[in-house]
Formats: C-alpha cells, sequence, structure tokens
C-alpha cells in the first residue's frame, strides 16, 4: 500500500530538507536526528564494523545493521538503497572486495556528495555513489547479487515500487537485507494516527511506516520469497497511545 497522505514532491521535501541538515551539521556534536533520537545513542554496529568504515561515514541514523545479515562474498555486486554518508555502503565495499561493486543511492544531494568525499578520502574504488529516488533506480535488471537499505524505504511514499524495483535490479537467487520501521498496533491505531501526523512526524521514521504485516505483504507481493524477520528492538521515534514503532532487521530473496 501507499501511505502517502501527501503528494510524493511534498514528501521528497521534508525528507531531502531534513537529511541536508544532517549531512550538513551531523559530527558538531549531538543533535536531534531525523530518524534516531541523538548522535551518541548506542549504536547498532559494533565498535569493529564503526572502526572499519571511513570517518564521517557513521551519521547516528539508521535502525539496524543490514550488512550483517546480507551474505555477502567477494566479488559481488551490492545495491545500497538510501546510502546517507556511506556507513552500509562502505561496510559492503569492504565484504565484496576491490573485484566487487557497491552502489549506493541517497535522494539527498548532499548525502551523496558527503558519502563521495568520504570515498574519496579512504581511496574507495569499489563504490559508486549518486542521486536517485528508490523507486526507480538507473541501473539494468538483474545486475545484483544482493541489495541492502537501512531504515529508508519507510521514508518513501509508495513501499511496494520500492520493492519490485528492487526486486528487478536482483539476479535470481539475489538476496535482500534491509534495517527499517514498521508499526505494531491495531488498524484503527494506525489510521487514526496517520490521519493526524505530519512532515515531522514522517521523517522521524514513523507515520510513512508500513504495518509488520503490510511490510511483510509488500515483500511477498513483490515476488520475494523466504522471508525472515532476524532481528527487532523498539524505535528510537515511538507514535505513543496503543501503537508502537519497532526497527526490525529482514532478510528475503528472489526465487532462483
Amino acid at each position: 500500500m501507499k501511505t502517502e497522505s501527501w503528494d510524493k514532491e511534498t514528501v521528497h521535501a521534508w525528507v531531502t530538507a531534513a537529511y541536508a541538515e544532517v549531512a550538513r551539521t551531523r559530527g558538531e556534536g549531538p543533535r536531534v536526528a531525523c530518524c534516531t533520537a541523538e548522535l551518541n545513542r548506542p549504536s547498532d554496529y559494533s565498535a569493529e564494523e564503526l572502526a572499519e568504515v571511513p570517518k564521517g561515514a557513521y551519521l547516528g541514523e539508521g535502525s539496524g545493521a543490514p550488512v550483517r545479515y546480507a551474505e555477502l562474498h567477494l566479488g559481488e555486486v551490492v545495491v545500497d538503497l538510501g546510502a546517507g554518508a556511506g556507513m552500509d555502503s562502505f561496510l559492503a565495499a569492504n565484504r565484496v572486495g576491490p573485484t566487487g561493486r557497491v552502489y549506493g543511492y541517497d535522494l539527498t544531494r548532499e548525502m551523496v556528495e558527503r558519502a563521495e568525499r568520504n570515498a574519496a578520502a579512504a581511496n574507495y574504488t569499489n563504490v559508486t555513489f549518486a542521486r536517485a529516488d528508490i523507486e526507480r533506480l538507473p541501473l539494468a535488471s538483474g545486475v545484483a547479487d544482493a541489495a541492502i537499505s537501512n531504515c529508508v524505504i519507510n521514508l518513501a511514499p509508495d513501499k511496494p515500487a520500492v520493492f519490485r524495483e528492487v526486486f528487478r535490479l536482483l539476479r535470481p537467487g539475489g538476496r535482500l537485507s534491509v534495517a527499517d520501521i514498521v508499526l505494531r498496533g491495531s488498524r484503527e491505531a494506525v489510521l487514526d494516527f496517520r490521519q493526524k501526523a505530519g512532515g515531522e512526524s514522517w521523517c522521524a521514521c514513523v507515520s510513512g511506516a508500513l504495518t509488520e504485516e503490510e511490510y511483510l505483504a509488500a515483500l511477498r507481493g513483490a515476488g520475494f520469497t523466504a522471508v525472515r524477520l532476524v532481528a527487532d528492538r523498539p524505535a528510537m521515534s515511538q507514535p505513543g497511545g496503543a501503537l508502537a514503532a519497532v526497527a526490525v532487521s529482514l532478510t528475503a530473496r528472489k526465487p532462483a
């Protein structure tokens, strides 16, 4: 389903404005985040994972560690949806090695520019960053062995379109590993919350989120199989009332 109460252009304007501010200012001290509470909150990444990426790649955003569950191998091609400053793209690049390739896409120009600076500073040659709408990516069908995403698909107006696009990009047998936010609660509570929510709540990764049932159905509706919940925890931003926002990590496969 589409979770938009507003047109796509409005949602994109909210998201790019919020994340452009994060890209420009994050690293200057604890600040309120768009998708998380503060930069100094407990990280989903291990100390070893944080140490192996360029300085400035980790911005305190995200809701999991999708590379951990992606089963990446040397020489593979990976697509990162909503790459931000490159945290997961760089982790993936380390796993696939110099014979592999990672394509990191983000809607926010400032995020792409920061990721490119990080890649250049650390001499990453197997990562390419570009600005793109994750509902329609500039890659040929069947080019990727794996796709990853971290707390980004909930920000897209049309989640099923994103999953169909990922399915198109993957080779037969390709894997998806995604960390994201879902809602748990009654349908009535979800509808009431969405009607009252605005742009700030959307950018907090809450009002644009699907319910857990909707999310799993959208993955399966795009053609994915072996859909598994591999981790969950309470999200940093909560809608309140009878609803709960949950940070989930999910894996799925395109049939071989």
